[in-house]
């Protein structure tokens, strides 16, 4: 009876351990990343941004390395910030594993004609010493 009871606490252990669990609550490093970004102040994101910062595009079977280093990402988005198309984002669906965030980004932004479109994506961050370290960024989708 007692080998009994004890696979059965192991049983339930080993499925409960499988549920779903609540949302983890927002990452201050990535949400300060994010509000630099939609003040479109690279200096401020580059605060939180590793010196060897990685960003990855994923795609498919295919992954390209989009920018590597704080001073390139940097630049990169002093040019990007130029552009007159005002891009923001909102992030949600945070999940926590270690060093590994991932969560939803939303892109959103205004049409010549005033109308305002969105997209989305699943973003993989990685932190170390509490600065985003590698970022792999999968295929948007409308909104």
């Amino acid at each position: 009876m007692k080998h009994i009871l004890i696979a059965a606490a192991l049983i339930l252990s080993a499925c409960t351990q499988g549920e779903t669990t609540p949302a983890a609550a927002p990452h201050p490093v990535i949400l300060q990343h994010m509000s630099a970004f939609n003040a479109q102040d690279a200096a401020a994101m580059a605060k939180v941004e590793h010196p060897d910062i990685e960003w990855f595009n994923v795609g498919g079977s295919e992954m390209s390395l989009e920018v590597a280093g704080r001073d390139n990402l940097t630049k990169s988005m002093q040019d990007f910030f130029k552009s007159p198309m005002k891009i923001s984002g909102t992030l949600s669906g945070w999940s926590v594993n270690g060093n590994y965030v991932s969560v939803i980004e939303t892109a959103s932004w205004s049409t010549k004609s005033g109308d305002t479109k969105s997209q989305s994506a699943l973003s993989v961050y990685e932190l170390e010493d509490d600065l985003i370290r590698r970022v792999w960024y999968y295929p948007a989708v409308s909104n």
